[in-house]
């Protein structure tokens, strides 16, 4: 199995990850840039219909317009009710072309599912781009698509036994200091940052154990620091800034994989946050570790 996870992982290409960095990012705020953003859409579709799996758009109605969720399915071979989801928000913050936040994850979600879509796997895997994670200013709310799409996931009685959201995930900085800690995490978190977070609560412990396993076997390079947050996140706001958060609430195990964003990343949510800035190796090495803990997933009877 172990060997066989290599070969698949060694097919896992950065020129195509820098590919679609270039194709996502750019001005896509959800409600200012709304003709762009549904223009990043259609290019996510078409990507992912590229790989002949099974794709479907959940309309996301907000203030009188209509957004979508892109949702991508490859079928597996138990026809079992038990999936396994990968998820990234494809929508920008105001005033910025969103490399980092979130093209990056986006880019990751696009090369995991160009690798899982040609392979027999026993377990059903989906991947969805959500739009509007970002503010909107007629709300206080957020993560407005995601929220939707897992509502909707346990009104159908749909079951996950695992959600990973990729959550700015390209952005490093190898200077002593560049790493903040937020306030109430009470875990040693490196000076450095160059490491993935992957952040769960109760429920999403034992994905979180196992994906930290999974990484470790076959992407040593890559170093992780996982964390479980008490209540849900409720003490630690910053916890619930994506939409894995949207999975907490209905019940389901999620993880948010991150590179910590605004606590590393001094170009978050600016008009800087770009393709330039970007860590290819350390997203590279993102994107095998999330693939091999898939197939391991997917892989079981």
């Amino acid at each position: 199995m172990s060997s066989h996870i290599h070969d698949i992982l060694s097919n896992i290409s950065m020129d195509r990850l820098r590919e679609y960095v270039k194709k996502t990012e750019g001005l896509r705020h959800g409600w200012e840039n709304y003709n762009s953003l549904e223009e990043k859409a259609k290019y996510v579709e078409d990507t992912l219909r590229s790989f002949n799996l099974s794709v479907e758009n959940q309309e996301v109605p907000f203030h009188g317009r209509t957004y979508r969720n892109i949702i991508a399915t490859h079928e597996g071979a138990l026809k079992d009710n038990n999936l396994i989801l990968l998820g990234a928000h494809y929508d920008a913050a105001w005033g910025s072309p969103g490399a980092d936040d979130n093209a990056s994850g986006v880019a990751v979600l696009l090369e995991a599912a160009n690798i899982i879509s040609k392979l027999t796997l026993n377990k059903t895997v989906q991947f969805s781009a959500f739009t509007l994670e970002e503010p909107q200013p007629q709300t206080i709310h957020f993560l407005i698509g995601s929220d939707l799409f897992a509502k909707e996931s346990k009104r159908l009685k749909r079951s996950y036994e695992a959600v990973i959201i990729l959550e700015s995930v390209g952005y490093t900085d190898n200077e002593e200091g560049s790493q903040v800690t937020p306030l109430f995490v009470r875990i040693p978190v490196p000076k450095k940052g160059n490491f993935l977070g992957v952040i769960a609560n109760r429920k999403s412990e034992g994905i979180m154990k196992y994906f930290c396993s999974a990484s470790a076997q076959h992407v040593p390079e890559l170093s992780v620091v996982p964390y479980k947050v008490p209540f849900n996140g409720r003490i630690i706001p910053e916890t619930r800034f994506s939409d894995h958060a949207s999975f907490w609430d209905q019940g389901y195990p999620a993880l948010m994989l991150t590179d910590t964003a605004m606590f590393r990343n001094p170009h978050y949510h600016t008009s800087h946050d770009r393709y330039e800035t970007l860590d290819f190796d350390f997203m590279l090495n993102v994107t095998k570790a999330v693939v091999s803990v898939i197939l391991r997933l997917a892989s079981k009877a």
